[in-house]
């Protein structure tokens, strides 16, 4: 607890440093431009996609198609910006639901299996290529009654994917390659969790020929969670980027997960899935 303390203390503390420097520079609401770009490999991040992937439980192939989609983004509020450098506090907020298309007894149906919110502030501060994201938010999870029903579920158990969170990241961009990496703290959950959350990954973008609006992308994003023992979660993707402007992009892209369920309840499930997802940032 005092950790958490000495953690979120250092955090305002920053925080106020940055208000204090930033006070007497441009002021702009609802900018266009994102200081920090979403970082769109990680399974849960603030953005919207729909997928639609094949399901391995362990190393055993499930006779579902599996289905996750998310409806959410990410909108700076107000910036201050001085040339090569500035600061941001924004919005961000996504609904992840879980489905699966399955056909038990030559009856196809399409399940909703559960149901994430996740909302938060993010305070971004950028200079020239290095930009440092620092993210407060809460995150809670929730069954749908059909999947209650369905498995007959009678009774509470442990919900350890409710909880509070700060999370710290840096980016840096390097000619064609962005470079990421961070830490992350939960807290305030209902039931005893693992503290502790790394981050690392890297995206790489390249236009399709001089000029285009579209790009070649293809990354990587590793993450490993005290929760769970800090196996290692890694999403790896390849596809084609619509650029319509530097923070409104949608990508369309060939993804494949090998870890822990990021979603639910069920995150001490070692799953892998391989598909096709569409990934959009309106703001």
């Amino acid at each position: 607890m005092k950790i958490r303390i000495a953690i979120f203390l250092l955090f305002l503390i920053s925080l106020s440093a940055v208000f204090a420097q930033e006070k007497e520079k441009a002021v702009e609401f609802l900018p266009f431009v994102h200081y920090f770009d979403p970082l769109i490999l990680d399974p849960v991040e603030c953005q919207s996609f729909g997928s639609l992937y094949a399901f391995w439980e362990g190393s055993q192939r499930q006779d579902i198609i599996y289905s996750p989609l998310a409806l959410g983004f990410q909108l700076p509020v107000v910036q201050w910006d001085k040339g090569d450098h500035g600061f941001e506090i924004g919005f961000m907020a996504t609904v992840f639901f879980q489905f699966e298309f399955v056909e038990p007894s030559s009856i196809f149906q399409v399940n909703l299996i559960n149901t994430d919110f996740k909302t938060g502030i993010p305070f971004v501060y950028r200079y020239k290529r290095f930009a440092l994201r620092m993210s407060l938010y809460h995150v809670s999870s929730h069954f749908s009654e059909e999947y209650i029903f369905r498995n007959e579920i009678n009774g509470f158990g442990e919900n350890k994917n409710t909880y509070d969170a700060l999370d710290m990241q840096a980016s840096w961009q390097f000619r064609k390659i962005r470079y990421y990496g961070g830490v992350g703290a939960a807290f305030n959950s209902p039931h005893k969790r693992g503290t502790w959350k790394f981050q690392a990954g890297f995206l790489f973008r390249s236009p399709v020929k001089e000029g285009s609006k579209f790009n070649y992308i293809a990354g990587a994003d590793f993450q490993v969670l005290e929760e769970t023992k800090f196996s290692l979660n890694s999403m790896l993707g390849a596809g084609i980027e619509l650029n319509m402007n530097k923070s409104r992009t949608f990508q369309v892209m060939l993804q494949y997960f090998n870890g822990n369920l990021p979603y639910t309840q069920y995150t001490h499930l070692k799953v892998q899935y391989l598909g096709a997802t569409l990934i959009g940032h309106p703001f």
